[in-house]
């Protein structure tokens, strides 16, 4: 068994600085916390010889799953994504949290240290499920897809308790989304919707012309939250930013998801041939404690971290 995103790692600037923003914007607290360091979690995060890291878990009270893993390391790092003038290349780039009231959510994000990339823009989802979305920066840079949704009754995401929430989903810039969703359906996923955007550019901050292709990928169980984001910039093609997303570099670096047999997903992941950035490690991997880990490369460079906890 594969699961939702558990947890997604970012390497931060200041651990202190967005423990902080998390916690007054989303009401995030920490779940678990440890030091990074040593040849095991180096091969796992492709982390440089001797590199060292601060790391907290952080997420609603009593989450254990769409959480953040903030990492700070012990040397600079470049922003991942730069200034944004490339958005449309490849790879893992924005974290998705659904809030009850658009406009004092992101009132409160930029009287935290973020700030808006863009307004807040009504569009429809699908039939079930229309949205007031918009995008903005972390402290980091990093893009925070901030949202509020409405939805009839008996959709999949009709339960909504108000509050924050942990991490709908991980969105990630990729060059075939149809490709990527054979891919992660491989895994578990299945669709939740599946749209190509168009009359978006404002909105995106794109060339007239270009049309989004968007498929949103849940697994079945227990919440319809940690979901798979594809976002295809149709006829406006990017590159493989594998190369940028590793540390000490700033933003996302990897999605992680739980195995029930580590040896089996190996298996599986090997017949839908996808590169292993290592062996399989035993780490202490917070907030699970010890586990075997390993991690890939997906079909554009996105790392998927795979962990089964001992």
């Amino acid at each position: 068994m594969i699961s939702e995103l558990r947890v997604t790692t970012v390497a931060v600037s200041d651990l202190a600085r967005s423990c902080a923003f998390y916690g007054d914007v989303f009401g995030y607290r920490t779940l678990g916390e440890t030091t990074v360091a040593g040849r095991d979690v180096e091969a796992l995060w492709q982390m440089p010889a001797g590199l060292t890291g601060q790391c907290r878990v952080v997420g609603p009270p009593g989450a254990s799953t769409g959480l953040l893993r903030l990492v700070q390391f012990d040397a600079p790092g470049e922003r991942i994504w730069g200034d944004y003038s490339r958005a449309r290349d490849y790879g893992h780039y924005a974290l998705n949290i659904r809030v009850d009231d658009i406009r004092s959510a992101i009132a409160k994000l930029r009287e935290s240290g973020g700030s808006s990339k863009s307004e807040p823009t009504r569009w429809t989802v699908n039939e079930d499920i229309s949205a007031w979305d918009s995008l903005s920066y972390d402290p980091d840079g990093v893009i925070l897809d901030v949202f509020q949704l409405f939805t009839r009754e008996g959709s999949a995401l009709a339960s909504y308790d108000g509050r924050p929430s942990e991490l709908q989903t991980v969105a990630m810039h990729c060059s075939n989304a149809r490709k990527s969703a054979q891919f992660y359906g491989a895994l578990g996923y299945v669709p939740l919707y599946d749209r190509l955007l168009e009359n978006m550019e404002s909105f995106f901050k794109l060339p007239a012309g270009t049309a989004l292709h968007n498929i949103n990928l849940y697994m079945p169980g227990d919440t319809p939250n940690g979901r798979v984001e594809l976002a295809e910039y149709v006829g406006y093609p990017g590159e493989d930013q594998r190369a940028r997303a590793v540390p000490p570099n700033i933003g996302i670096l990897s999605a992680s998801m739980y195995t029930d047999d580590l040896a089996a997903t190996s298996a599986l992941l090997g017949t839908l041939e996808a590169q292993p950035v290592c062996d399989i490690v035993e780490v202490e991997l917070p907030p699970y404690g010890r586990a075997l880990v390993r991690t890939y490369f997906g079909p554009d460079g996105e790392v998927l971290e795979f962990y089964q906890p001992l």
